[in-house]
């Protein structure tokens, strides 16, 4: 495949396909992680491990080393604030907490999103066309991955630089440019961050304090030093393996409460206009089993500001070989679950639209299934949803759900 390239340009396409390797297994290791036990029942896990899509170029393309330099259309609308490019900052936090339309940005979204290895002048032209793209899906929050790995895409005191975002420490700061253009956009920005995880597949143990003093650490190094909107945490807490196997529930809950709300008192304790809401998986039943005190998050005052169940399933899910409306049955349990009225908003599947499932056939059988369930949110009174994940919105599986998403707000 070399045969009449000059040396350096040898260099680039082995150095090219190096970084699409990478890339790839990075995303089939994540998203095959969001089927880890987060199913129907103990006994029917679904099975979808996600294969990295094509997606629609938005970027440009540079290396590191390079030189640096309807009527949902009228309700969003008039919820909309008009966007201003020169300001370097702006609280869209009270259209968050009533009208939000969120996307996740993954870690192994970064390369997709053209923001994987590149210099500083390459990476703002990015994010521009990121968040340019965003604000004309309607989306006005994001929740980006700052922390995904016990590692970070800003300098920090605490944690190494993230090699999902770089193969060598930038000469810039990621995470200030992100949040400034988000910002000119009107796209309210929310570090994302797993607190607990150590590498992939083992975490910190919950149970010590210097676990939780360490999270707190890192959550005020961020909030005291960014002109953040929220501070987002998603499903993993004790993790589902043999690590913790003996401890038990009811000690996870108190352990995994006490870092909730000594995070949200020091968030608090710096700017009270910055949010702090957590992602938990759809299945209650198995947040619970890992340490979410679900009833403690939406219905006391202290731990969370919203609340974002993962509801990642379709309404035609079979069980023991019967369809099952799954996702409208997990909405209602949550529904009864927050007694309260915290904000809630719905983490959706996007990631699953068009996919064949054994289990799971709604994805592959309509295209309108995004759609459907926003409609479902609001009606029973959600206060928005969340897209997993940004890739997604741009790829070859879920374009007609993308299409009909748009159909519906009205977007050209």
């Amino acid at each position: 495949m070399f045969i009449g390239l000059g040396k350096s340009k040898k260099k680039l396409v082995v150095a090219l396909l190096l970084t699409a390797f990478f890339v790839s297994a990075v995303c089939i290791s994540y998203n095959t992680s969001l089927n880890r036990v987060d199913a129907a029942d103990a006994d029917d896990a679904t099975a979808d491990t996600a294969a990295t899509d094509t997606t629609t170029n938005i970027t440009t393309t540079d290396t590191a080393g390079d030189s640096s330099s309807t009527d949902a259309a009228a309700e969003s609308t008039a919820n909309e604030t008009a966007a201003d490019s020169s300001a370097s900052s702006t609280k869209v936090n009270s259209e968050t907490l009533t009208d939000m339309r969120g996307v996740w940005v993954a870690y192994c979204d970064y390369a997709n999103m053209g923001l994987y290895n590149k210099s500083e002048s390459v990476f703002r032209k990015n994010a521009d066309a990121m968040f340019k793209k965003f604000k004309n899906d309607k989306i006005n929050t994001v929740f980006f991955h700052v922390v995904p790995c016990n590692d970070s895409i800003y300098p920090s005191k605490y944690l190494k630089w993230s090699k999902y975002m770089f193969s060598k420490k930038p000469s810039y700061d990621p995470l200030e440019i992100l949040i400034e253009t988000a910002h000119s956009y009107d796209i309210s920005f929310h570090a994302w961050l797993n607190p607990y995880r150590k590498k992939m597949g083992v975490s910190y143990n919950p149970g010590k304090a210097s676990s939780t003093n360490r999270i707190v650490k890192i959550v005020k190094e961020l909030v005291n030093n960014y002109d953040l909107d929220g501070i987002h945490f998603d499903d993993y807490f004790y993790p589902d393996n043999k690590q913790f196997k003996k401890v038990s529930m009811k000690t996870r809950k108190k352990n995994i409460n006490k870092m909730v709300a000594k995070v949200y008192k020091t968030i608090k304790s710096i700017d009270e206009d910055v949010l702090f809401g957590i992602s938990p998986a759809g299945n209650a039943s198995y947040a619970e089993s890992i340490g979410c005190d679900l009833d403690a998050w939406m219905n006391e005052d202290g731990y969370v500001d919203y609340i974002v169940p993962q509801i990642y399933w379709s309404d035609n899910y079979k069980i023991n070989g019967k369809k099952t409306t799954l996702f409208s049955n997990r909405l209602n349990q949550w529904i009864e679950m927050n007694e309260s009225g915290k904000p809630m908003m719905i983490g959706l599947a996007l990631y699953r639209a068009g996919k064949k499932d054994s289990h799971d056939k709604g994805w592959k059988k309509s295209n309108n299934i995004i759609v459907t369930q926003i409609k479902k949110e609001k009606a029973a009174g959600c206060q928005g949803f969340v897209l997993f994940s940004s890739t997604y919105m741009y790829s070859k599986s879920a374009k007609k759900e993308m299409k009909n998403y748009r159909k519906y707000y009205g977007i050209k």
